[in-house]
């Protein structure tokens, strides 16, 4: 055997990963000025804060506000990372949410859950305080951003310990999530983030799919490209098997891991489909 041999996923692997800096930017070049935020702060440490966008002048007033998490591995990442999938929800009419939360390899799941849920009192308490409480929250998350906004959305024991129930949530959006960890591949950056290995009870603790019921109804979107090697396909396409609530699940065929955010650029095709999916929240 030729030790220097690569599989063909590991080559695809490699390829997507170096394609990271020229999509960013391509999103960075294709972004237009982004108001400015308001910040506030839900703990003592720095990564603890969130960013909240007042929807666009002449758009139409929406029931929901968009609470948009940012990708990165669980390693890296901020608020403000993806500009034009800001302005594309912004666009829509939403206010937009996107809180920070602590990354590894210093902080694993059960620390991103502490910050998930203290951003989540801070936002309603921010909508209280504007007139805004009758809205609901639409979770949505970009790549390992997804995960954390489906444990917001469908773990209900920690929902019931903040005294909030599903009903706060008219939606949960997924952009190349890592749904299910048991696709993921053997990557330390998964290991990291869950703080343990796979089959223990914090990674199982830590995988979304884990909090998935019988019966469930809150409406789901994933967008995820079947060549993604990154977070395989296989991610989405596993918690879309197990999901029992109103699901639709847009393949994106033949595209990688960061072009499934074109669709707030130039897929238009997606585009088509995540405004449609939007309109009645």
């Amino acid at each position: 055997m030729n030790r220097f041999a690569y599989s063909p996923y590991s080559l695809e692997l490699g390829r997507q990963l170096m394609e990271i800096p020229s999509q960013l930017y391509h999103h960075k070049r294709r972004a237009q000025p982004l108001p400015q935020p308001e910040k506030h702060r839900f703990g003592s440490s720095w990564r603890q804060y969130l960013l909240l966008w007042a929807p666009l002048p002449g758009t139409p007033e929406r029931k929901s506000v968009m609470v948009l998490y940012h990708g990165g591995g669980w390693h890296t990442g901020w608020p403000g990372l993806n500009p034009t999938v800001i302005d594309f929800f912004l666009q829509q009419g939403f206010p937009v949410v996107m809180p920070a939360y602590r990354l590894a390899p210093w902080f694993v799941h059960r620390h991103m859950r502490e910050d998930i849920n203290l951003a989540l009192v801070k936002t309603l308490d921010i909508l209280q305080k504007k007139g805004l409480a009758h809205k609901k929250l639409l979770l949505s998350g970009i790549s390992a951003g997804a995960t954390l906004a489906a444990h917001l959305a469908f773990n209900r024991d920690e929902l019931a310990q903040m005294g909030v129930t599903q009903d706060f949530f008219s939606g949960f959006l997924s952009i190349g999530g890592p749904l299910d960890l048991d696709r993921m591949p053997h990557f330390g950056a998964v290991r990291g983030y869950a703080g343990d290995h796979p089959g223990s009870a914090l990674f199982t603790a830590a995988n979304p799919c884990s909090w998935l019921c019988e019966q469930e109804q809150l409406p789901v979107l994933l967008l995820h490209g079947t060549t993604d090697a990154i977070v395989p396909y296989s991610c989405s396409e596993s918690f879309a098997a197990r999901y029992t609530g109103p699901l639709r699940f847009h393949t994106l065929p033949g595209v990688s891991h960061l072009r499934s955010l074109r669709f707030a650029t130039d897929d238009i095709a997606a585009a088509d489909v995540v405004r449609e999916w939007l309109e009645d929240k």
